[in-house]
């Protein structure tokens, strides 16, 4: 299922990431950073991103050592069991993603295109999807969210240009309003957004080219907070911070909004859920992939069918849980918050120190041959 010989470009593996981190961001955080900051959100994505630079700076300072696979490198740095206890760490990240993603992709599909269907029956042909995409493997997936990238992409972009005659930046004001732990909630909010990044430490066996897979991160980072601000402004100056708190979905609001010329298509908003449907989806199966490579890598299996389906499995109770209890939706928000991101950026730190304290002595002993 994961075989050797499929190789994605970096180009494909920029355009999955910005899929994957775009989708979810783009969707809660104007709502959030209405409700924490008011028109101070802007700056919650500047200090956002500049957490996410220095988790990409230790992703990257690690890819630099890596010689084969990400489970391999950390084995041979911190030992066979801390390895297997980072990878199970991991796991429990990437699978609770997989749920909750499946969980937020069938509520917007029961909001927006489907109210009278049953969200059992829509989890799981999401589901069937996922697993089926994830059979095609790596390459298939590149290939065909390199063409969603622009056929989503470019109808996106062109709504919210329309939008922009709607927009009264008086509401834009006032700025630096908002107390400091506000800003920081929200900094760390889109900070949490940016984790699924993490996955190209696990990439570098399915790349042609890996020395500049840190600089895909980068790239997709960038490119999605300034899609993120760009839909934020738009949102904040049509509706104003109070309104927008209120709205659930506020971007799929505005698309129903707008008037395009001729008046020949008075539903883009359903339409419009497609883009974000295909971005959430891409997430969902990025969680899906990764899930069944750790499981994979861990129990040396080859093939990994049996894996694939506990983790749908897995993907589908917890999708389930998330849509009958409110309670582990908030738990969720905890764990990403106070396990996830620390945990992240401890192993990379950790798995840094480690390979240092290994090769001090050496480095030593060269600097002492030399003098």
């Amino acid at each position: 299922m994961f075989a050797d010989n499929w190789k994605i470009s970096l180009r494909q593996v920029r355009r999955l990431l910005v899929l994957d981190v775009f989708g979810l961001s783009s969707l809660m955080l104007p709502g959030m950073f209405s409700t924490m900051t008011g028109a101070d959100g802007f700056f919650c994505l500047l200090f956002g991103m500049a957490g996410g630079g220095v988790m990409l700076y230790l992703m990257g300072a690690n890819l630099k050592h890596m010689k084969e696979d990400y489970y391999a490198y950390m084995k041979e740095t911190a030992g066979s069991l801390i390895g297997d206890i980072f990878m199970v760490f991991y796991f429990l990240y990437f699978i609770t993603l997989c749920g909750y993603v499946l969980y937020q992709t069938a509520v917007l599909i029961l909001s927006w295109m489907l109210p009278d269907a049953s969200f059992l029956w829509v989890a799981a042909l999401l589901l069937l999807l996922a697993v089926f995409g994830t059979v095609r493997g790596i390459e298939g997936r590149a290939r065909v969210y390199e063409i969603i990238f622009w056929f989503l992409g470019i109808p996106l972009f062109a709504m919210l240009f329309l939008s922009l005659r709607e927009v009264d930046v008086d509401r834009w004001t006032p700025i630096v309003s908002t107390g400091q732990e506000k800003i920081w909630q929200g900094s760390l909010a889109f900070w949490v957004f940016l984790l699924p990044l993490n996955s190209i430490l696990f990439l570098k066996p399915f790349c042609r080219k890996t020395e500049k897979l840190a600089s895909c991160a980068r790239t997709a980072m960038a490119s999605v907070a300034l899609a993120d601000g760009v839909i934020y402004l738009i949102l904040l100056g049509v509706f104003g911070a109070k309104t927008m708190g209120v709205l659930k979905r506020p971007v799929i609001t505005l698309m129903g909004m707008i008037n395009i010329p001729g008046g020949f298509f008075t539903r883009q908003d359903v339409v419009m859920v497609s883009v974000w449907f295909f971005a959430l989806f891409a997430l969902l199966h990025t969680g899906m992939f990764q899930s069944t490579l750790i499981l994979n890598e861990m129990f040396h299996v080859q093939g990994g069918r049996a894996s694939l389906v506990v983790v749908a499995i897995l993907a589908f109770f917890l999708g389930m849980g998330f849509f009958q209890n409110a309670v582990l939706e908030e738990i969720y928000d905890i764990f990403q918050i106070c396990m996830a991101l620390p945990g992240m950026l401890g192993i990379l730190a950790v798995l840094l120190l480690v390979r240092w304290i290994r090769n001090a002595p050496r480095l030593e002993r060269k600097k002492g041959g030399k003098a």
